[in-house]
């Protein structure tokens, strides 16, 4: 079963499973002490390092005893469709933003904007504290990230001539024929339609988001200008957004930038030596938004657990600054509040490129966010908007044409929903 097709019928399931659990009963008896903490895939590499945090908590916090339960990916979606259809949901839960949102459309989450003050919101950098918004409500507090950075080979720019690097897609469409003529290797691979168009800052949605808003002059704008320098060569035609396929390229001297977190830094190192030693670092390609991406882990809180005060202080804690420069520094993730985020910590360094990559994304998580929509079902409206790209770009499609059907395609999903 393909990827898309997999996630489509998870947050299906999901939604029917979350429907019935918003309107039964059920959940822990009131003052039990005992906060159930569902992660993902932390289990057996953050053993010991979680098991630490917890102690300190439960000995800060007398007759509160935290268990926690770390579940793959796939299993916790299950997991968590079974428990809150029985009433019996866990009080703190890692998840990703999209299913965030998939939860929050079906009123199964709080609103922990009740369940803070502003000055406890405040401690977020702010475009990732509203990445599980919607309408004034905030359903997730945003825990671990992994800003994107530029990477960019150096030897590249020099043999193009370029002796600057793009800061905007508009400027990267300018640099990409020079690229490619000179070195035979692409300046970038685009992201997906979707991204490029929430970067760009072109409505997907109506401001009330019950229809589709995208069959625009500009989105017809974006799109063909990128589809005239595919149908050139300047740049890939196929795979766009595809991180594998844009590792290989970089990592065999086929493209000059990938828009990647840091971590890709160390795979570069291992996989291809010669071309690390090429590797500069800038910030990353933004659109017209003037925000970068940033894929962001959460905490959220199931609207039946019966210690919710007890959860978001649990929640806080866990993603507040001390507790996440400290798992920063275990794993190599990147602080969602601003103090962490801000440490000397990831500036230290700067004489190596893996240093150079940590300073820089510091700075790019400011200005970065984990795009969203605010709707449930993100991933198949992204899979319908992305439908424009192929048609277009892949099959030569009449670009206003390809928009139009993936606009009506996102409007028959909206009027399901």
């Amino acid at each position: 079963m393909d990827i898309a097709r997999r996630r489509f019928l998870e947050a299906a399931a999901l939604t029917m499973a979350l429907a019935g659990a918003a309107a039964c009963g059920g959940g822990k008896d009131e003052g039990s002490g005992t906060l159930e903490f569902w992660t993902i895939s932390l289990q057996p590499t953050f053993t010991d390092y979680f098991n630490g945090l917890i102690k300190s908590y439960e000995e800060a916090n007398p007759g509160v005893k935290v268990n926690w339960t770390d579940l793959p990916y796939d299993s916790i979606v299950e997991k968590l469709i079974t428990a809150s259809a029985g009433g019996t949901a866990p009080d703190v839960v890692n998840l990703n933003t999209e299913f965030a949102l998939t939860m929050a459309g079906k009123k199964a989450l709080v609103d922990v904007t009740s369940l803070t003050t502003r000055e406890e919101q405040a401690v977020y950098i702010e475009s990732l504290w509203d990445s599980a918004k919607i309408g004034d409500a905030v359903y997730a507090f945003p825990w671990y990230a992994a800003p994107n950075i530029m990477i960019y080979n150096k030897s590249l720019f020099e043999k193009a001539g370029l002796t600057s690097k793009p800061t905007t897609y508009s400027e990267a469409l300018q640099m990409a024929p020079t690229m490619k003529a000179a070195t035979g290797a692409y300046l970038f691979n685009p992201p997906t339609l979707f991204t490029l168009m929430l970067e760009e800052d072109i409505p997907i949605l109506s401001e009330d988001k019950t229809k589709a808003a995208f069959a625009t002059d500009a989105a017809e704008k974006l799109l063909t200008n990128f589809k005239e320098l595919s149908d050139k060569d300047d740049l890939p035609k196929t795979d766009w957004g595809q991180w594998d396929t844009e590792l290989k390229l970089f990592e065999t001297g086929q493209l000059a930038i990938i828009n990647s977190s840091p971590a890709s830094v160390g795979r570069i190192k291992d996989e291809a030596p010669d071309v690390y030693e090429q590797i500069g670092i800038a910030l990353p390609l933004k659109g017209a938004a003037g925000v970068s991406r940033n894929p962001l882990m959460n905490l959220v809180i199931p609207s039946k657990s019966s210690q919710q005060e007890d959860a978001a202080k649990f929640a806080r804690f866990i993603t507040g600054d001390e507790s996440q420069l400290s798992f920063a520094k275990e794993a190599g993730i990147f602080p969602s509040t601003l103090k962490a985020s801000q440490d000397p910590y990831f500036t230290s360094d700067t004489s190596t490129i893996e240093g150079q990559a940590s300073a820089m994304c510091a700075e790019a998580s400011t200005t970065s966010a984990d795009f969203s929509l605010g709707v449930e079902g993100q991933s198949t409206i992204a899979d319908e908007v992305n439908k424009a790209y192929e048609a277009a770009v892949i099959n030569g499609d009449n670009v206003k044409e390809s928009l139009a059907h993936a606009h009506d395609a996102v409007d028959a999903l909206l009027k399901q929903n």
